[in-house]
């Protein structure tokens, strides 16, 4: 079955000299050589995993990493601007989201809207908080009232933002500092997210911004297995009538939020995980990704074959629910 995949990691020329921090993560000098491929290697993994399209996006930490954070806004234009002339031949097959300046909201919704409006991509993604240009344990999350309108932006050009993990930030020292396997792809990366969406939702962004469109990979970042005991501890507690009285209320458990996410399959080719995301998550919110070249696309589609699901499921899943949210 042809799909589509939409966390699919690339990087430009000379990236670690914006972002070094990728020099901290293993895979991605194991992985080099594929990641800066827009081309030809690309397009003979997504045929031997049976994919069809590819959305492409900066792979981790992006321009939320830059050294110098004064560059955002004009190394993320670069940057769009390069993967958009880098994919141009294969157009039909390879789409990208854009990379985003997010330390400034005016700026991001900016080159959000260039990038969609003139370079036909399909969205966006972010790689977790920005601290672009610090030297500081202090993160920068989305759910901070100067990002609303950035928010509504995406919601108002009808495009989904990826919202990616990234390397736990420096402070959380109590956790991770004895223990450094942790702060990325095997623990850290899934903790950070999720608190990052439980963060946007707590903020009350969904009832503000109601058609705004978040994705989430690694089969929901723990959100859909533990959303029950957020809500089950908040009714116990008395949480929502306690934010409510702080001045920050929400309208709905936080299960009613977790569901309108986007989830994909990206790097968790778990079959047990995914049955319980379809039993908590819409039909038409889960879709298929890799996450290219960290994880393989053979295995991932081996993985697929084994799935014993419905047919019209597995076309949702695969490829129709990403056609739909992507307009492709």
């Amino acid at each position: 079955m042809k799909k589509i995949a939409l966390e699919e990691a690339y990087v430009v020329p000379n990236v670690a000299q914006w972002t070094p921090q990728v020099n901290g993560l293993p895979e991605f000098g194991l992985c080099r050589p594929a990641l800066e491929d827009l081309a030809e290697g690309r397009l003979r993994a997504m045929d031997e995993g049976e994919i069809e399209i590819s959305v492409v996006s900066p792979t981790t930490p992006g321009p939320q990493g830059f050294v110098d954070a004064s560059l955002e806004a004009e190394l993320s234009k670069k940057w769009n601007e390069y993967v958009a002339n880098a994919i141009e031949p294969n157009k039909k097959r390879l789409k990208a989201f854009a990379a985003l300046p997010m330390r400034n909201p005016d700026e991001a919704i900016k080159e959000l809207t260039r990038a969609v409006k003139d370079l036909g991509m399909v969205g966006a993604l972010l790689n977790g908080y920005d601290n672009a240009g610090e030297n500081t344990n202090t993160p920068i999350y989305y759910d901070l009232p100067q990002y609303v309108d950035f928010w509504k932006a995406a919601a108002d050009l009808d495009v989904p933002v990826y919202l990616h993990p990234r390397v736990v930030p420096p402070g959380r020292e109590t956790t991770y500092k004895p223990y450094p396997e942790l702060e990325g792809a095997a623990w850290g990366f899934h903790v950070e997210t999720a608190e990052h969406i439980l963060r946007i939702i707590l903020s009350g962004l969904y009832d503000k911004v109601p058609n705004v469109k978040i994705v989430i990979g690694h089969l929901g970042e723990f959100l859909p297995y533990w959303a029950w005991r957020i809500d089950h501890r908040f009714e116990l507690e008395g949480r929502r009538q306690l934010m409510a009285d702080a001045g920050r209320p929400i309208k709905h458990d936080v299960t009613d939020y977790v569901r309108k996410l986007y989830i994909t399959t990206s790097g968790m080719f778990y079959t047990p995980g995914l049955k319980h995301v379809l039993e908590v998550m819409p039909l038409d919110h889960v879709m298929y990704s890799v996450d290219h070249p960290y994880e393989s696309c053979v295995v991932g589609n081996e993985w697929w074959k084994t799935l014993d699901l419905p047919q019209d499921m597995l076309q949702a899943i695969g490829f129709d629910n990403a056609a739909k949210l992507l307009k492709l």
